[in-house]
């Protein structure tokens, strides 16, 4: 089964209705992802798991829950007890956690059956699909492009039809500019609505766990039993909203748009926003181009380094080949971390600890880390006073397709055009600043390449942000089919 055009709800009703079974459903999605091994997208196929799991309760139909034997598939950073958790990395190929993480113990408990662990770039640090152990994940729509990271498998899987949602996570943009580059649906919610214990850390100041998912509908369903309070983690929050009852708005809304961005849309992109934005003023909404301080949007890549990267080299500290994970030889304790992190860890990897572990040298703790949080504060008071003006930002996750492999192949964020339009390849890493919730849905194609649109909203709205979703995501769905972004 094809996953593309089918609901978890319409699945849900197959499923009470007995047009076809648990095992029938769970057997298929499996075969179906069989097929799709070579593309890289899975690190480990959980078919006995999937199989065993699905028979404990297909005989129980569940008619009041939506995720009852729905198969999903899951980001490999986010442990699953006695199943291979490896965070893209050579160093954890062997590591089989003895607990699950809350966000799986949820699903579980749902009877949601996950059919596999998804590749990504290693420990979550990349934006492209290239740097997992396990091989390149590449796009559907041209392999000879990218589809995105970190969350690179996940998005592949939801974006092929393989699985109706996904688990990512997501630092910088690692849900919602892969999501653009697949035309699906990402969300990363607000900071802490989704438990991160048990999610292997990257910066735990900037981390959140969200989905992939075909539609907002869909999105409404998972959140709805994925969003609470979790004593474990010291992060979490309650922000518990029933999601799917909810979904219509009958408010008007003011959109914003940043002026800076505007000025560098050209082609069928610029053309396609302002169709949108016109058709958004004759249903009586507001589009509100606001003012952001230039030099804070140039300094955003910066500031993501500085605090990903120093956050990202003490919370992986753990991973010397000592406690767990894979161990080289050595002559004593010291050379054995050395041999184990030096074998263990990809270029990538290797790169941003020794930026991190500059920064948090103490002679350089002021100059460079303090003064990043210092400017992020200066970023948040920014957003802040947008918000004044408007209930959503919009930002384009990408003004083009995904790029082409071989022009950001062996590159990674560090490595950036110096130019005045750079700040736009960051706009989306805003939302893990401030914590506020984001999503992606699908906009429009170009020369049969998907490009997404974003919106955002202030943090703890994030029920508000998925109704003007589900609102965007019919307007854009009729203008397509009215050919209104047609050339």
């Amino acid at each position: 089964m094809n996953f593309k055009n089918i609901t978890i709800r319409e699945l849900h009703d197959k499923l009470v209705n007995k047009e076809i079974s648990p095992k029938e459903l769970i057997k298929s999605t499996i075969e179906n992802a069989k097929k799709h091994l070579g593309s890289n997208f899975l690190i480990t196929l959980c078919e006995k798991e999937a199989i065993e799991n699905v028979e404990k309760f297909s005989s129980k139909i569940d008619e009041k829950n939506f995720l009852w034997s729905i198969p999903y598939v899951s980001k490999d950073n986010i442990a699953t007890k006695g199943i291979l958790t490896t965070s893209g990395s050579k160093i954890l190929s062997n590591y089989y956690p003895p607990f699950d993480a809350t966000i799986t113990e949820i699903l579980n408990e749902k009877n949601s059956v996950m059919i596999g662990k998804t590749a990504l770039d290693e420990l979550g640090m990349g934006g492209t699909g290239l740097f997992s152990f396990n091989g390149e994940v590449r796009n559907p729509y041209d392999n000879e492009r990218l589809i995105g990271g970190s969350s690179s498998g996940s998005t592949y899987a939801v974006c092929e039809g393989i699985v109706p949602f996904s688990i990512g996570t997501d630092t910088g943009d690692s849900i919602r500019k892969p999501a653009s580059f697949a035309g699906i649906v990402g969300f990363k919610p607000t900071y802490g609505s989704i438990s991160r214990y048990g999610v292997a850390p990257y910066a735990p100041s900037l981390d959140h766990v969200g989905f992939f998912t075909n539609n907002i509908e869909d999105m409404a369903v998972i959140c709805d039993s994925t969003f609470k309070y979790d004593l474990k983690d010291f992060t979490s929050i309650d922000n518990s909203i029933k999601f799917l009852d909810n979904l219509n708005n009958k408010k008007k809304v003011k959109f914003g748009f940043i002026k800076h961005v505007e000025k560098f849309m050209e082609g069928k992109v610029k053309r396609s926003y302002e169709k949108f934005f016109n058709y958004l003023k004759k249903d009586g909404h507001k589009v509100i181009k606001v003012d952001f301080d230039k030099k804070l949007l140039d300094a955003i890549p910066a500031i993501y380094m500085m605090i990903s990267f120093a956050e990202g080299v003490s919370t992986n500290a753990n991973l010397d080949g000592i406690k767990f994970g894979l161990r080289q030889p050595g002559e004593d304790y010291k050379q054995i971390i050395t041999n184990s992190r030096t074998k263990g860890f990809g270029d990538t990897v290797k790169r941003r600890f020794i930026i991190g572990s500059y920064q948090l040298k103490s002679e350089n703790q002021e100059l460079l880390l303090a003064k990043s949080k210092k400017v992020r504060r200066l970023i948040v008071n920014e957003l802040n006073k947008i918000y004044e003006q408007i209930d959503i930002l919009i930002f384009p996750p990408s003004l083009k397709p995904a790029p082409l492999v071989k022009n950001v192949l062996g590159t990674d964020v560090e490595e950036r055009e110096d130019n005045d339009a750079a700040f736009l390849d960051d706009l989306l890493i805003l939302s893990n600043l401030n914590g506020m919730p984001s999503i992606t849905l699908p906009f429009i194609k170009e020369n049969e390449l998907p490009i997404g649109i974003n919106l955002n909203a202030k943090p703890k709205e994030d029920l508000f942000l998925l109704q003007i979703s589900k609102y965007v995501e019919d307007l854009i769905n009729k203008l397509n089919k009215g050919g209104e972004f047609d050339e």
